[in-house]
């Protein structure tokens, strides 16, 4: 069961009023992670800006302080997943009599690249430009041999006049003939050997390029919910699930279904201890 909850129960809606109490402590006390500074940014046409940037690590020391405060629950280690979504969350656990509660806490967020404010961005995309254009009237020129060396190598074999699907099913069923085609562009691009300096010169300067990438990280300090999450929306998330445990033979849970009016008085007390917990713990770190 998800907390929060609709179950028409005293103890689902008291167990609510814990969650709305977490969630706004955990709120509040976030927002001293997620302070924002200024930061110049170079745009891709050279034209420096500002932008605003919070710190992850502030973010991961909140909640590795968070979690040290945490004496009824299992920790897990701070993960970060960062690509189309970026995220910074922590999980918690505890198993009681057949139950196991568990607890996540994230945020969700963009990170935008940015170039530094630096002249070497400038003078580098120059240079890549240069390249570009010095050497682009040979790469046509060694493309348009290879590609009549090509052509006329299939024709030898009478394979020009297949199409594509049938030719590419060839060449897989053929690795000689791969190997074949291959070494002709290789002598090709060999009459060439000023475009293997210019393609390490590109390949420097492209690293040099990148080098010069900052990280701008950005994220509204609201809470979303669980769907939001799963659309990618930004944003601070808490949620917890109520659930039988597992058996570790069989790796399935018990047939019992999370229904509050049949759990004993003790069991609940001590989901309420476990709750009552939380609130401090989150508000120590600030």
């Amino acid at each position: 069961m998800r907390i929060p909850n609709n179950a028409d129960n005293d103890f689902a809606k008291k167990l609510n009023q814990y969650f709305a109490e977490i969630e706004d402590v955990y709120l509040q006390s976030m927002k001293t992670s997620l302070t924002t500074t200024e930061v110049n940014v170079m745009l891709q046409d050279g034209s420096v800006t500002k932008s605003e940037t919070f710190d992850p690590q502030l973010v991961l020391g909140y909640y590795r302080s968070f979690l040290k405060d945490l004496k009824n629950w299992e920790i897990s280690d701070v993960q970060e997943t960062t690509g189309e979504l970026n995220r910074i969350y922590c999980q918690i656990s505890a198993n009681l009599d057949g139950y196991v509660i568990k607890g996540y806490f994230g945020i969700q967020y963009n990170i935008l690249p940015y170039y530094k404010p630096d002249k070497q961005v400038i003078q580098i995309q120059k240079e890549l430009f240069d390249l570009a254009t010095n050497n682009s009237s040979q790469l046509e020129s060694v493309a348009n041999i290879g590609n009549n060396t090509i052509k006329q190598e299939l024709k030898n074999m009478a394979l020009d006049n297949l199409e594509f699907g049938d030719l590419f099913e060839k060449l897989l069923e053929n690795q000689d003939l791969i190997s074949k085609l291959e070494d002709k562009i290789r002598k090709i691009e060999k009459i060439y050997p000023e475009l293997e300096g210019a393609e390490k010169k590109r390949n420097s300067l492209i690293y040099d390029l990148d080098n010069l990438v900052m990280k701008v990280y950005q994220v509204t300090p609201i809470l979303i919910d669980y769907n939001k999450l799963m659309q990618g929306e930004e944003g601070l998330i808490v949620y917890f699930d109520i659930e039988p445990v597992v058996d570790p033979k069989t790796k399935k849970s018990s047939n019992r279904t999370i229904d509050f009016s049949r759990m004993m008085p003790p069991i609940k007390k001590k989901i309420a201890e476990l709750f009552k917990e939380i609130g401090p713990a989150l508000k120590n770190k600030k």
